[in-house]
Parts: structure tokens; sequence; C-alpha cells
């Protein structure tokens, strides 16, 4: 039951992003929304200068996995997981994660 409601949530207010795990790639619905820390700012100094820390919180379906080795693409940018867990065994499961921009130079 709670399932259902979930999906629809998801359907409702969830973005579009794509899934990339390997060579597989799943669309779906899933909650993206920036995790603020509490300077609100997303940016950090280095000895270069700031970096960006950008971080996104996702909400996603049950059905589908989602671990470091997943990149989330959501509006044209990409995202890899820093780290993701599911939650709610049993009553209305989901995958929880934190998602970071894609670091071109670490590919």
């Amino acid at each position: 039951m709670m399932e259902r409601e979930w999906r629809g949530i998801l359907n409702r207010y969830g973005q579009q992003v794509m899934l990339y795990r390997g060579e597989e790639a799943v669309p779906l619905r899933a909650l993206l929304q920036p995790v603020l820390e509490e300077s609100k700012t997303q940016q950090l100094p280095t000895p270069l200068g700031l970096s960006s820390q950008e971080k996104l919180l996702y909400l996603g379906p049950p059905d589908q996995t989602v671990d470091v080795d997943t990149l989330v693409e959501c509006q044209g940018r990409q995202y890899r997981v820093r780290n993701a867990h599911k939650v709610g065994q049993g009553a209305c499961p989901y995958w929880w994660a934190v998602l970071c921009p894609r670091d071109e130079v670490t590919l």
C-alpha cells in the first residue's frame, strides 16, 4: 500500500533522471534537492580558490538500486553517488543517496 503511495509521489513531484550502471541506462523519476550545510553555501575554500561542494539528496524507487558505481543524470548534468542506502524495509522502501557533481578529472 505505502509503496504505491510512494510511486504516486515520485510520479507527481519527481524529476526525470537517468541512472547509468555500467552499460545499462535506466530512466526513472526521483526526488532531488540541494543539501545545504549550516553555512548555507556550497563552496569550500581551497589553495586554488573556491571549490564547488554541491551536494544533492536523491530519493528514488525501491526497485532501482543506487550505489557508488551509479551515475545519475538530471537536466543534462551528471552526478556521482557519494553514499546510498535502502531505507524503510517493509513499510515504504526507497533509495536514499547523496550525490556530488561528476568530477571530469577523475574519469
